[in-house]
């Protein structure tokens, strides 16, 4: 009895904890898109956008440019970014980097479902702001030996299946295709340990890879 009176109390707590986490990051995301709603997008800016691997850069200390511009946000799908692109398409930027699809792949989704909830927002990007330049970058691998990300369990082959079909949108919409993947996934197909310290966000280290590996088409 006591026993299962100790399980029960657990598993509360990591309810609790859960919820917790969640209303934390639903307010954060509230306050970044008030804060993206006042921020001015120009012609000569270039946008960073994604998830909370694009969140975590400065990117312009990073590229050492004044006008690029992160538009990151911690636990966004794909929809996500669809629906808050109002403030950087009005400004008709020069360029956009996008990377997103994780988030999805923990709530179930199917890679080819990211892969068409992306090329709507390419629809939309072109439709909306036809001289800006797109870059499609893949979805980086996670390592759960690191740190379990419960809802990411097993789902490593959703993240190579999704890639496979984020290329084929590209290469149909006609946007560049840059594959970050193989920069960061070991020979078990997870990404490398020295480059997170929980299994899905990168380290400074990780960070200048991915710079050099997107700075020449900046």
């Amino acid at each position: 009895m006591k026993k299962k009176l100790l399980l029960l109390c657990i598993e509360l707590v990591v309810v609790a904890v859960a919820a917790l986490a969640q209303a934390n990051q639903d307010v954060y995301y509230a306050r970044r898109v008030t804060l993206f709603d006042q921020l001015p997008v120009g012609k000569k800016d270039i946008i960073m956008l994604g998830n909370s691997l694009t969140d975590g850069a400065e990117w312009n200390e990073l590229m050492r440019n004044s006008h690029v511009k992160n538009r990151g946000i911690v636990g966004d799908i794909v929809q996500g970014l669809y629906e808050r692109m109002e403030p950087i398409l009005k400004g008709q930027p020069k360029k956009i980097f996008i990377m997103s699809g994780v988030n999805d792949v923990s709530h179930d989704v199917s890679g080819d479902s990211i892969a068409r909830a992306m090329e709507k927002l390419i629809v939309l990007i072109k439709t909306r702001s036809p001289r800006t330049k797109i870059y499609l970058q893949s979805m980086l691998p996670f390592n759960n030996d690191v740190r379990l990300w419960k809802y990411l369990k097993d789902r490593e082959q959703v993240v190579v299946d999704g890639n496979r079909a984020l290329k084929e949108v590209a290469r149909r919409q006609g946007v560049t295709w840059i594959d970050l993947y193989p920069l960061f996934v070991d020979d078990n197909g997870r990404l490398k340990a020295e480059y997170t310290n929980d299994g899905l966000h990168l380290m400074g280290p990780a960070y200048l890879i991915w710079r050099d590996a997107i700075k020449k088409y900046f």
